[in-house]
């Protein structure tokens, strides 16, 4: 029944007789309460008294009518499925109820998917018929009825057995070199995907005929149930490993927020306890559990069999993700109370986030390196609302810790990466220390996802540094100046996050300058901040890479490219502009969008292989000073503050009596360098060049004093003037 106590939208239960009697009585009701209406409406006219009563009670006549036409449609629907025998049936101590859809679509749907249990069913005991029939359905054609039906009919239990049955039998196929296994396969995707699309649907409360929570419970229970009974991970095959591979099968099939809620943050908290038995190992899907190499893959033609490492906890963290912020943030945030169903005990203690972060750290080097997770972290901490800030520098926090206590500061360097070797010192033998996990890389898949969290959150940041020049405690974000420098030396490890994150505080210097251009403020204080923050980037990288020359060199060749193409002097769209000055959320949104914009301009760029039109710089620090002065320039070029009588006669302006600077795509490389050498003469340029480098260098000694040996000693600055 529905709130307004009228039948709801989606389905009811009934009584079939009593169904039946309430739909007669309708009938009859509407043309009575009609006649009587119109004949109270003329008595109350005649006597001049009001007709309000006479027209509520034909408002009523309408409402009944169209309540019987309902009534009788769902009573031939009633009867329909009866005699099909595909209506549930709910026995209480009051009688029997049929559930019964509400539209004739529905009921073909919900008829469809109760006869295509049968298929499956069939399909998983080695059926090939079953399985050319379960060909003709396409993912599609999987409506909600459709799968209501079917999950219904299956049962969570059964609802998982399924996989495990195609899993093993396809398993056999690829150890026996039989001629069927491509087919098999293919069979064996598309069976896959229709359940798990299915899955999604059925699941999801906020689609027309969902299934109630309870199922939810109930394939909680089964993803914690071991087959065949009474075995454990390693042995046996665990509920969950099915359930991972039916929603890395659903594809683009968004699960609900309800279903990461319930049964997602249930799975992690499985896996933390079977990690008591299995180590550092993670548990893995079906693809892992029976050596299916790529067979479960999309796209799979020949398929080659064989062992590959998989988690049965990385198509959870994609599903959460591509689900939206809300399911992300759900599985991030959650903090288990204990134990709900049949299993192991829960070990977690803190929030997910703690546990896949900090304390499931070593697993992940047996996975993905944390890549699925940084796929989860992004969506639940690359927006700029208060919980994404929250999350990001929750998870940053825990990430700098760990690489403070990963990191070795020895005879003044830094030493990252082999942290094994280090363990060979304290008594262990060099090949027991060499086949111990090295612990500074075992998050590694997880740091490009990072560096763009952190640039959705560069405001912040921004923030954080220019406390710590006054104060060594932690602000807002709970991280400290050291931190942020330990986080840098983590992620700028990896060439793509350092890119991301050089590109990210380019976008939001190029805002930062054009806003105190746009108001005429110091540009002095502007470069500071923005100098001092590349001067982190720049050094954290040189740390992070040692004296690993070929790396420095890639890095050099990237920042010729950011000069060389101009890649500071590309002009603000207009929708970016009232960001820079609202400060905030609103700038670092604009600065996220801009870095994505510098970046896809450098990769037409280079795509079109056109040649760089401005000289390269010879060392990092004196990029950056160029790209400083490119934005500042700019700025000046876009906010008129460049045009006027000297410009008159050169080839870099537009002709005329009123002279502007011409639009920088039109300017050749000399026409370009003339224009450049023109207005580096002007005004403060020669000074604000100067103090942007001094800004840059105070920034990489400010890093370097962050990375210090147990004695105190920090180690010396590797950024060049």
């Amino acid at each position: 029944m529905s709130k307004d106590g009228w039948l709801g939208p989606d389905a009811c239960g009934v009584k079939l007789t009593q169904f039946e009697h309430m739909s007669q009585q309708m009938t009859q009701a509407a043309p009575k309460l009609r006649a009587l209406a119109d004949e109270l409406w003329r008595a109350l006219h005649g006597a001049g008294l009001s007709t309000a009563p006479a027209m509520e009670i034909k408002r009523i006549a309408g409402w009944a009518d169209r309540a019987a036409s309902d009534l009788r449609r769902r009573t031939l629907l009633v009867h329909d499925l009866d005699r099909q025998r595909l209506a549930m049936t709910i026995c209480r101590p009051d009688g029997t109820y049929l559930k019964v859809p509400d539209r004739y679509t529905d009921q073909v749907a919900y008829a469809d998917g109760g006869r295509a249990a049968a298929l499956f069913r069939r399909a998983g005991s080695g059926d090939a018929s079953a399985r050319a029939a379960l060909r003709g359905i396409r993912p599609d054609d999987i409506t909600p009825m459709f799968a209501k039906a079917l999950l219904e009919s299956l049962g969570p239990e059964e609802l998982l057995k399924l996989p495990m049955s195609l899993s093993l039998k396809l398993a056999g196929d690829i150890a026996q070199h039989s001629s069927e296994t491509d087919a098999r396969a293919a069979d064996t995707r598309a069976i896959l995907t229709l359940l798990g699309r299915g899955l999604a649907l059925a699941t999801d409360p906020h689609v027309k005929g969902h299934l109630d929570g309870d199922y939810l419970v109930r394939l909680r229970a089964a993803g914690r149930t071991s087959f065949p009974p009474n075995s454990a991970p390693p042995h046996g095959t665990a509920g969950y490993q099915s359930l991972a591979t039916l929603i890395a099968a659903a594809g683009d099939a968004r699960f609900s927020t309800e279903f990461i809620d319930t049964v997602g943050n249930d799975m992690i908290a499985y896996d933390s306890g079977v990690q008591r038995t299995l180590g550092q190992v993670p548990l893995p899907d079906l693809t892992g559990r029976f050596d299916l190499g790529d067979a479960l893959d999309p796209g799979t033609g020949k398929v080659t069999g064989g062992e590959r490492r998989t988690d049965f906890l990385a198509p959870l963290l994609r599903a959460a993700a591509a689900s939206g912020t809300a399911a992300s943030q759900a599985l991030l945030t959650h903090r288990p109370m204990g134990p709900v169903t049949p299993g192991p005990l829960p070990a977690i203690k803190v929030t997910n986030l703690e546990y896949l972060m900090h304390d499931r750290r070593v697993v992940w080097a047996g996975s993905d390196h944390g890549a699925a997770l940084g796929t989860l972290l992004r969506a639940a901490a690359g927006g700029h609302d208060p919980e994404s800030t929250r999350l990001a520098f929750a998870a940053a926090k825990i990430l700098a810790d760990d690489a403070r206590a990963n990191v070795e500061i020895k005879d003044g360097n830094v030493h990252i990466g082999d942290k094994s070797v280090f363990d060979a010192l304290t008594g262990l033998s060099l090949a027991d220390a060499l086949a111990r996990p090295h612990h500074y890389d075992e998050l590694s898949g997880l740091r490009p996802a990072m560096a763009t969290v952190m640039v959705a959150h560069l405001d912040k940041i921004h923030d954080l540094t220019l406390l710590s020049k006054f104060d060594g405690r932690a602000g807002s974000t709970g991280m400290t100046g050291e931190d942020f420098d330990y986080l840098l030396l983590d992620l700028t490890r990896d060439a793509t996050a350092y890119q991301t994150l050089l590109m990210g505080q380019m976008a939001h210097a190029k805002l930062a300058i054009d806003g105190t251009v746009a108001d005429h403020g110091d540009l002095e204080n502007t470069i500071a901040g923005e100098g001092h923050l590349f001067g982190h980037l720049l050094e954290a990288r040189h740390q992070a890479v040692g004296a690993e020359e070929a790396r420095l060199a890639e890095d050099l060749a990237r920042m010729r490219q950011y000069v060389g193409y101009g890649v500071a002097l590309i002009p603000l769209e207009p929708t970016l502009i009232p960001g820079r000055a609202a400060g905030g959320p609103v700038l670092a949104a604009a600065s996220t969008k801009l870095s994505g914009a510098m970046t896809d301009w450098l990769a037409k760029r280079l795509a079109d292989k056109a040649d760089p039109t401005i000289l390269a710089p010879k060392t990092d620090t004196e990029g950056v000073e160029r790209l400083l002065n490119q934005m500042i320039v700019s700025s000046l070029t876009s906010h008129g503050r460049l045009n006027g009588p000297d410009l008159a006669g050169r080839t870099f302006a537009t002709p005329g009596p009123h002279p502007k600077v011409r639009p920088f795509e039109s300017l050749d490389a000399q026409e370009m360098e003339r224009f450049l050498q023109w207005a580096g003469a002007r005004g403060d340029m020669a000074k604000l060049s100067e103090q942007s480098m001094e800004f840059v260098h105070n920034g990489a000694i400010k890093t370097a004093g962050h990375y210090r040996d147990k004695d105190g000693h920090s180690v010396a600055p590797k950024v060049q003037r």
